[in-house]
């Protein structure tokens, strides 16, 4: 349970706080996040048996992994896989599932920096970290256009230092609370993560029932785009559990992580705030949402299909046939 909180709070960081980015949209009171983040939880629990069943470990089987993810929450869950108002179908099949939660939430965000914390130095997550502040800074000035309407009345008023303040505090507490799950993530390590058989079967029963009376029913296209779409990903991800004899990314990194280098996961929100700052200051209105929106939709698309590729061709290590007569002698 506590590695489902943890990487439910990870995946909903990025996919909910960061997404949008600001505390003046409805849903942003404490009860609406806790409950989101619980209901992160439950998909990070599935997930997380998911990366456990198909030895998910290299970078491939991550980003197949996360598309499930993705999938899930935005395919079966919700039905914004289908197409949305702010979003038209076949896009809406990569952005968000693939381009925000298996790009960002997951493969960045639960992988990348959870690998860096346990084996790069400082400068390399002080680099990671700014990177992602800056993405985040950069997607956030985009709802100056689109404002909400707390925001509006803030930007009409001219009262930018209080949505700067504002975005200031919302930033550095939700990013407080991300390095507190990274640090009570590793605390419960070494762990291995495997689910029953008996977890599986009524995960896998609920699922369909709800897909079966929810999904379909709101959204009759979820009939012949998600299936083929998770075949093909399973296909993938069951050739990597076929020949990966590794562990999985749930306990492959070094759990002894030192203080220092959470804390320097700080500089997220700081640069992020530095770049709202300078936005603010300069007036910049930029539809910053329209890059991310195709850059990351082609990008996670890419991936899904380079990542179906590459684990399909994975075979069996075979071994050193000189080295192993050398040892017999």
């Amino acid at each position: 349970m506590l590695i489902g909180l943890t990487t439910g709070y990870i995946i909903f960081f990025y996919g909910e706080l960061v997404f949008w980015a600001t505390p003046e949209r409805e849903g942003m009171s404490i009860n609406s996040l806790l409950g989101t983040w619980l209901a992160y939880s439950v998909m990070a629990y599935i997930f997380l048996c998911v990366v456990s069943v198909f030895k998910v470990h290299n970078v491939w089987a991550v980003f197949l992994a996360g598309a499930f993810y993705g999938w899930f929450e935005e395919g079966i869950v919700v039905q914004t896989m289908y197409g949305a108002s702010d979003g038209s179908f076949p896009v809406s099949i990569s952005f968000t599932g693939l381009a925000w939660h298996a790009l960002i939430g997951v493969l960045v965000g639960w992988y990348l920096v959870r690998k860096v914390l346990a084996e790069g130095g400082v400068l390399k997550i002080i680099c990671l970290a700014s990177a992602i502040g800056l993405f985040y800074g950069v997607w956030g000035i985009w709802w100056w256009n689109e404002p909400p309407a707390a925001m509006k009345a803030m930007l009409d008023a001219g009262q930018k230092d209080l949505l700067l303040i504002r975005f200031a505090i919302f930033s550095l507490c939700t990013s407080a609370f991300l390095i507190l799950a990274h640090w009570l993530y590793n605390r419960a390590m070494p762990f291995v993560f495997k689910p029953r058989k008996a977890e599986l079967w009524f995960l896998g029963v609920v699922t369909l029932l709800y897909y079966a009376s929810i999904t379909v029913p709101a959204a009759p296209q979820a009939l012949w785009v998600l299936p083929p779409l998770m075949g093909i990903t399973f296909w993938a991800l069951n050739k990597n559990r076929l020949v990966e004899s590794r562990p999985n990314v749930i306990s492959a990194f070094d759990h002894k992580v030192k203080p220092l280098r959470y804390l320097l996961l700080f500089f997220i929100p700081l640069v992020a705030i530095v770049i709202y700052f300078l936005a603010l200051a300069a007036e910049t209105k930029l539809h910053t949402n329209l890059i991310v929106y195709y850059v990351s939709s082609v990008l996670g698309a890419l991936m899904w299909v380079a990542s179906v590729v590459m684990l399909l061709r994975r075979r069996l290590a075979t071994p050193d046939v000189n080295s192993t007569a050398l040892h017999c002698r």
